[in-house]
Formats: C-alpha cells, sequence, structure tokens
C-alpha cells in the first residue's frame, strides 16, 4: 500500500521549470529511493511534500489524507518526518536531549501515552549513538550528528521518513549499517523516501528507486532495472550518440552499449595509474581535506601534465568540486602537497594563486548578475590586464556577448552566462584553467560549443583541469581522465579506458565487481 502518493506535482520558480509533473508513490514496509543530477528537482519535491514549498499544481496524500493545502506542523502530526541535506540540529544540546525535545513535543499533541525519556532512549540505542548519548552534538563528527537527526525524526512517529542526504560524513561501515536500519524500519511498516548521492548505498538499501532530471520522472524501478535504463545513464553521464568513447569501450570490452557496464577487468590501465614522469602543471600529492570534522579527499594524487585537459570524472559527493577547491587555495589541505609548475602553494591564498595564473571557474558560473556584461569583464582587470584587452579576448572567443554587452549578466540564458563566466577567467591568461561543471544545466547544443572553446584553449598551451558530471561530452576532449569516488581517485587512464568504467561508478558505486 502507498502511505505517500505524490500526484502530477509541478512548481515553477520565475521561468525555471522545477517540477514537471512528477507522479510518484512510496509503498508501506519498503525504501524508496529518489535520485537524480544536482539540480534535477529533488529537494524541492521533498520541501513540498513536508509543506515548505506549495506546488503550483497537483497533490500530496499521506496514508489516504490530502494534506496539499496542510501546515508543515500539521503534516508532521499526521506522520511525515524529514531529516536536511544540511543539518538542524541543536548543536548545544546533547544527542540524547535533541531527540528527547522531539518526543516532548510529540507528548504535547498526540493521545497516547508514554514515556518520552524511554522513547529517547530506545531510538538512541537503535540508530547506535548510545556511546555518545550525552555529548554535545556540536562535538561531534558531521556523520554523527545525521544519525542524530535520524533519531530525532523518528520521535515523532512517522507513517513516512523522508531522508536528505542522511550518509553524508559517515564511514563505509556505518554506512552499511544505516542502510540495514532503514531496511529494519520499513520492515516495520514505515516508508522511507531517501534521497541520497552515494550510488552503492542507495542500490543496497532501496527497494524501489525514482530518478528525477530536470524536474521530471525519467525512470522508476528496481535498483537493477535503474542502473540498465538509458535515460538514467544519459541523465547522469551526458548523451552518448554511439561515437562516443564510453561505447566504443564498451564495445571493445565485449559488453553490449545498451547495458551498464560493470567491470573494468580488462581495461588496459590498473587502478591508481602511477603519475607520469616530470613536473606537472597541476599535482596533488597524499591530499586529505574536508569541512570541519569531514574528511572529503582521502590522500588523492593527481598529476596534470603542462598542456594536458585533465577530466576528473564522479557522481554527485565524490569530492570533484573539493579537488578543485584544494588546486586554486580556496581550501587548505589537512595533509598532502599540492604543487603548480613545481612549486609548492600548498599554504597559498587563493589571490595569490590567481595572480600568478590559477583560474577558477565555479560550478554555478560565479557572475555578478546584477552588473552587466561590460562591468563583469572590467572585474578582470585585477590582474593588471587592460581593459581594451579584457574585451577584445572575450568578445573574440564569444562573439555572442560582445551583442549582450549592455545587457544584465543576470538575465542573460544559462549558456550566454557561463560564456561570461569563461571570458572574464580566460581574459587574464591563465597558466592553469579549472573548470567545474562546464555542461550544469545546459543544452547539449551549447555544452557542445562550449567545449569546442576549450579545445582551442588547450591548443594555446593552458593546461586544463576539468571537473564533470556529465562526462561524455568531455572525454571528447580530454587527453586524460580519471573517475573519483568517495575521495579517492579510482581509475586513470586515456578517454576510452575511462569510459568503460563509468556506468558502474555512477550507478553503482564502485569501478569492479
Amino acid at each position: 500500500m502507498a502511505l505517500l502518493e505524490v500526484n502530477e506535482v509541478s512548481v515553477r520558480f520565475g521561468g525555471l521549470q522545477a517540477l514537471d509533473g512528477v507522479t510518484i508513490d512510496v509503498d508501506e514496509g519498503q525504501v524508496t529511493g529518489l535520485i537524480g543530477p544536482n539540480g534535477a528537482g529533488k529537494t524541492t519535491l521533498f520541501n513540498v511534500i513536508t509543506g515548505l514549498q506549495p506546488p503550483n499544481t497537483g497533490s500530496v496524500i499521506v496514508a489516504g489524507t490530502d494534506i496539499t493545502l496542510s501546515k508543515p506542523h500539521r503534516r508532521a502530526r499526521l506522520g511525515v518526518g524529514r531529516t536536511f541535506q544540511r543539518l538542524e540540529t541543536f548543536g548545544s544540546l546533547s544527542a540524547r536531549d535533541n531527540v528527547l525535545v522531539a518526543a516532548e513535543m510529540r507528548r504535547g499533541w498526540s493521545s497516547e501515552s508514554f514515556d518520552p525519556g524511554a522513547l529517547a532512549d530506545e531510538l538512541i540505542e537503535r540508530v547506535g549513538l548510545s556511546a555518545v548519548a550525552n555529548e554535545i552534538v556540536d562535538t561531534l563528527p558531521t556523520g554523527t550528528a545525521r544519525l542524530v537527526e535520524v533519531a530525532r525524526a523518528l520521535a515523532s512517529k512517522p507513517k513516512v521518513l523522508l531522508l536528505d542526504e542522511p550518509s553524508s560524513g559517515l564511514n563505509e561501515t556505518e554506512t552499511h549499517a544505516l542502510g540495514a536500519m532503514l531496511r529494519e524500519l520499513a520492515a516495520d511498516g514505515l516508508a522511507v523516501l531517501l534521497v541520497e548521492h552515494d550510488m552503492s548505498f542507495v542500490m543496497g538499501a532501496c527497494d524501489h528507486i525514482h530518478v528525477l532530471d530536470f524536474g521530471r520522472v525519467i525512470a522508476a524501478g528496481t535498483p537493477g532495472d535503474v542502473q540498465a535504463n538509458r535515460d538514467v545513464r544519459a541523465a547522469y553521464l551526458g548523451s552518448d550518440d554511439g561515437d562516443g568513447a564510453g561505447e566504443e569501450a564498451a564495445r571493445a570490452a565485449g559488453a553490449e552499449p545498451d547495458l551498464p557496464v560493470i567491470s573494468v577487468a580488462e581495461a588496459a590501465r590498473p587502478l591508481h595509474t602511477a603519475a607520469p614522469d616530470g613536473q606537472g602543471a597541476i599535482e596533488l600529492r597524499g591530499v586529505r581535506a574536508g569541512y570541519g570534522t569531514i574528511d572529503v579527499l582521502h590522500s588523492v594524487d593527481l598529476h596534470v601534465a603542462p598542456g594536458q585537459v585533465f577530466a576528473l570524472l564522479g557522481p554527485n559527493g565524490a569530492g570533484k568540486s573539493t579537488t578543485l577547491k584544494v588546486a586554486s587555495g580556496q581550501i587548505s589541505p589537512s595533509a598532502g602537497t599540492v604543487l603548480i609548475h613545481g612549486h609548492d602553494v600548498t599554504d597559498s591564498s587563493a589571490d595569490a594563486l590567481a595572480r600568478d595564473g590559477v583560474c577558477l571557474v565555479p560550478e554555478g558560473r560565479g557572475i555578478f548578475p546584477n552588473l552587466t556584461v561590460t562591468e563583469n569583464l572590467r572585474m578582470a582587470t585585477y590582474t593588471g590586464t587592460p581593459f581594451k584587452v579584457v574585451q577584445e579576448r572575450a568578445f573574440e572567443r564569444f562573439p555572442r556577448l560582445k551583442e549582450r554587452r549592455k545587457q544584465v549578466a543576470g538575465t542573460l540564458s544559462g549558456g550566454e552566462q557561463q560564456m561570461l563566466a569563461m571570458a572574464r577567467a580566460l581574459a587574464t591568461d591563465p597558466k592553469v584553467l579549472l573548470l567545474d561543471e562546464l555542461s550544469m544545466g545546459l543544452a547539449p547544443l551549447i555544452v557542445e560549443e562550449l567545449y569546442e572553446v576549450v579545445k582551442k584553449i588547450a591548443e594555446s598551451d593552458v593546461s586544463i583541469l576539468i571537473v564533470e558530471q556529465f562526462a561524455h561530452e568531455v572525454l571528447g576532449v580530454a587527453d586524460v581522465a580519471a573517475i573519483m569516488l568517495h575521495g579517492r581517485i579510482e581509475f586513470t587512464g586515456e578517454p576510452k579506458e575511462v569510459g568503460a568504467a563509468l556506468d558502474r561508478a555512477y550507478l553503482g558505486g564502485s569501478v569492479s565487481d
């Protein structure tokens, strides 16, 4: 029986269609996955279900009751519980007191008679937090604090539990234990809806999976069905027209091109390919880095040769953007060394590296939306390049920007905004260019146009490190590619070799059986 029914839900933010006629069911006794690339609409759907975002059209039904117009607190009392992608715990309270707060609140509105303290203790034990029950949450590792949030959500005794990235910050053992716990909760009659980027966790924990892309459900079925679905693979890897590196490599490995490749046993290069000889344009040696108490990168070794295009690929949450932040000086590693053209820059600031020729085009473009195109380009003169030269270089590479030079940047199309971000970066004549998710949210024709520019940049002896989720687009321009999973470089090789390992990496969480 479906405890949660989402019917034809649509949400529009101005000109952005965040959700478009989404229909999903979450059955009693099952763990249901909700996956999709960045910007697919997963968190927006969670917000619709929990009442934080009203839909433009559609309905939400829980256990037969239409809650589409209900306030968030009313939904909670009707059986909807959730956790958040960003932690929402009471940091100054202990783990047990966080759960006790929810239990006490439930006693205030519930007709049931129960001991809130006993319920809190039961839930603390159930999620494996007994050893840290009296520790202040702000002192706990983020992964452990996420379990506190799960226990607190369970204190309201929900019928439907929505979990947003619950395994983030957990190690492999903790993630396995979380999956087992979710299956136990479902077996007790709970309906669990899980948003998660760790594909090995999703495929192992879920009975059924819905896949969103650009606000639409593009696939639904068992983990095996989803892994084999062409549209899902295209959403995560980008389109492959049949002549791409991934499909050619699949044929070379003896696999049917329309089925997921699940092994790289026949690939020519071993895992953790040794760095090439010679000085690199960008080198990371044994780098560990993260945020607060979370280690995101684990002993990463990466070598980009001078004049080389290096594609760093991997699913959401793998650590790709963190790698770029380390290379650009935005994050200092907790261990290891960063070198640019042989010089140790481990402790250098981002502005010092930018002045020395390291340029980052961040995810989300990083333009100034309230300034015109011309004013955005003027910001690139901080390195001393004359404004006239900046404009000439920008308009030569991107003629469309000349036509839009007086237009406010925030009103440009997504592709034009990405062109502006690249034009501003290239106007500084960088030696090293770092590109983060160049294709995100853009139409295929625009992506193709941008990568043509990348090809031309590479020919001018600029070393380029590209982070991409949509892999097939970048493999056509890369000299070398690598797959990152769980903060580690798991496979490095020529683009065709890497293409053979991608399906399993993105939709199974590993590059080998």
